[in-house]
């Protein structure tokens, strides 16, 4: 029986899940740590579609009996939703998700301990929201801010104080760190002080996890030689599938796609390995048919559009100065000057819209030279250009 699952997929079943045990153990092993009293800080990185989050909330799942787990996708927050992202909105999502999570294991005692704080304090208050059901106080003053932000970041030590029996630590899952850069010139003052309170615990593990690669600026600010974790944070990089992985993969998964040798190279050459790709565009081939790499080929410009959606979405949003820059890398990286001659601008034009790009994973930097790094991005423009001899700048 097939059990194929769609690119869009955040969570896989068992039967589903496939490959990865090397990089599940790594993680496991590091995680499981945080019971001596020694917990890890992780940075899980790898590019989008290459399957981070399906494989974090795997080993959620596996270690939910022996940990308080708590996932967090940030840009699902409302607050990056509505380009308001805020440390205090942050705060907010930490704490419902602890709170949610003492609800799942009948931590009754801790709602009694967190309603006795808010007592106790001396806030100023400005309001009090819904935090998925719980009330939580905003703070009037950034004083308070702290204070309050202190006390839900030291949430997950105090509860594994007072239920030790029952648990053996807690993990916070981070994911789409990446979208803390939202917070701009705020962001280093906030990791240092995450950094600050985080650092002297002993029983809770962090993992922070994104659509990024590894030379991303962001990873500088946190765990280069000067940024906020530099030095304690452990890095683990989630790479595509190797060619005879995805072979091995489609004759289990799917094996009514018949491909002949040069089929499955333009498959692979297509997909990249990257798992979103792969599952998306192996559920849109035809099946039961010899497929050889015209074949494919054909198949893949008439689902380019299909497994473009997301891409095609974001290169919508870009402004035209951003698009021009885009495709003045299709056909090979170029460096900055380089890019600024083709387009008959200044470099200093470059800065803005460059960040942007990389900060969205459409281009990457390496040692200065850029290049569109989303493949499927980069196969569809050329697609629209062969088909219309212009690129889609425009779109009603």
């Amino acid at each position: 029986m097939e059990d194929l699952a769609w690119g869009t997929d955040a969570e896989l079943t068992d039967e589903q899940f496939y490959n990865r045990e090397n990089d599940i153990s790594l993680i496991k092993s590091l995680l499981e740590t945080t019971s001596t009293g020694s917990p890890p800080t992780l940075m899980i990185v790898g590019i989008r579609g290459v399957g981070k989050t399906v494989l974090l909330k795997k080993i959620k799942k596996e270690l939910k009996n022996d940990y308080l787990t708590c996932y967090i996708d940030l840009s699902a927050t409302s607050g990056y939703q509505m380009g308001k992202l805020t440390e205090m909105g942050i705060m907010e999502h930490f704490y419902t998700c602890w709170m949610e999570e003492c609800q799942n294991k009948n931590f009754k005692t801790v709602f009694k301990k967190v309603k006795k704080y808010f007592q106790t304090k001396n806030f100023r208050i400005r309001d009090i929201v819904d935090a998925g059901g719980y009330p939580l106080p905003i703070p009037e003053s950034e004083d308070d801010y702290r204070k309050l932000s202190k006390f839900v970041l030291e949430l997950p030590q105090k509860i594994y104080e007072n239920h030790s029996p029952d648990i053996k630590g807690a993990i916070l899952i981070i994911d789409e760190f990446q979208v803390l850069k939202d917070l701009g010139g705020r962001l280093d003052a906030f990791l240092w002080f995450l950094r600050s309170v985080i650092q002297s615990q002993k029983n809770v593990a962090y993992v922070f996890s994104g659509s990024i690669n590894s030379r991303d600026s962001i990873i500088e600010k946190i765990a280069g030689k000067d940024g906020a974790f530099g030095g304690r944070m452990l890095n683990v990089e989630i790479h595509p599938f190797t060619k005879e992985t995805v072979r091995d993969y489609l004759t289990e998964k799917k094996p009514s796609l018949i491909f002949n040798d040069s089929g499955f190279d333009r498959f692979y050459e297509c997909t990249k390995g990257i798992p979103y790709y792969v599952n998306t565009f192996a559920k849109l081939l035809h099946q039961d048919v010899s497929l050889d790499e015209d074949n494919v080929k054909e198949e893949f410009k008439r689902t380019l559009p299909m497994m473009a959606v997301h891409t095609i979405n974001q290169w919508s949003r870009l402004t035209l100065h951003e698009q021009n820059i885009t495709t003045t890398l299709l056909d090979k990286p170029l460096k900055r000057k380089e890019i600024a001659e083709k387009l008959n601008i200044t470099t200093g034009s470059l800065s803005k819209p460059l960040n942007k790009l990389q900060n969205w994973g459409l281009i990457e930097s390496k040692k200065g030279i850029y290049g569109i790094s989303e493949p499927i991005l980069k196969a569809w423009l050329k697609k629209e250009y062969e088909e219309k001899g212009v690129f889609p700048f425009r779109s009603i």
